[in-house]
């Protein structure tokens, strides 16, 4: 048993038992290494385990594989109060896509949900941050975002689906009205069409603009 120092109501330090909890000091070294981005084999440097073994001898340090397991089980816990949220909620719920290339030139997809809360905030979730192998095809991406969508169950509920800037994403956009109830999108989908529409007009308007400079500079 250990003495454990805190503050009374009254402002008084006083001093109490102290019990040890392996299990909560094993999430918090999940949550920790989460917050921070470390490599899960800080776990297994010398330095790491000295420190821990300095400040609480009780606490048994991990391997890389469990701590790995015990940052999956914050994820899905994590992840079950956000679908918890998303299935509660009486607002319609608007996703945007944005494609991010890695250093090592990987591409991955984020995926987040926005809508409004019970008090009139706007809430936001990153839903998935999925790596998509090459090609990144029309059907792959569209692929990608429809088993996100099915995954957190809100292909029902949504209301707009914004993508980035990309030229693909026209492509990607008509296969996704083809596989989503026009019925759960806000005005039926006629906004993401118009969006479809305005975007490739502004696609060849970028091409036409280009081919002008080009005769200009001659």
């Amino acid at each position: 048993m250990f003495l454990n120092q805190f503050k009374e109501p009254s402002g008084r330090i006083a001093m109490g038992a102290f019990d040890f909890d392996q299990e909560k000091g094993r999430t918090e070294l999940a949550n920790m290494i989460i917050l921070h981005e470390y490599p899960l084999s800080m776990v297994e440097h010398t330095g790491f385990r000295k420190f821990c073994n300095t400040i609480q001898p009780l606490f048994k340090v991990v391997s890389r594989n469990t701590i790995k397991a015990d940052i999956l089980k914050v994820y899905d816990y994590e992840r079950t109060k956000v679908m918890g949220l998303l299935e509660r909620t009486n607002s319609r719920i608007a996703v945007t896509t944005d494609m991010w290339t890695s250093n090592q030139k990987k591409g991955f997809m984020a995926i987040t949900a926005h809508y409004i809360d019970d008090s009139w905030r706007l809430q936001s979730r990153i839903l998935r941050f999925i790596y998509v192998p090459c090609p990144h095809t029309a059907e792959s991406l569209s692929t990608v975002l429809m088993d996100c969508l099915f995954d957190w169950n809100i292909d029902q509920k949504l209301s707009t689906l914004t993508a980035d800037n990309c030229t693909m994403n026209y492509a990607m956009i008509n296969i996704m009205l083809d596989k989503i109830s026009l019925g759960s999108l806000l005005l039926n989908a006629r906004v993401l069409r118009e969006f479809a529409i305005v975007f490739h007009i502004g696609q060849q308007h970028q091409k036409e603009l280009k081919l002008l400079r080009q005769l200009h500079d001659k």
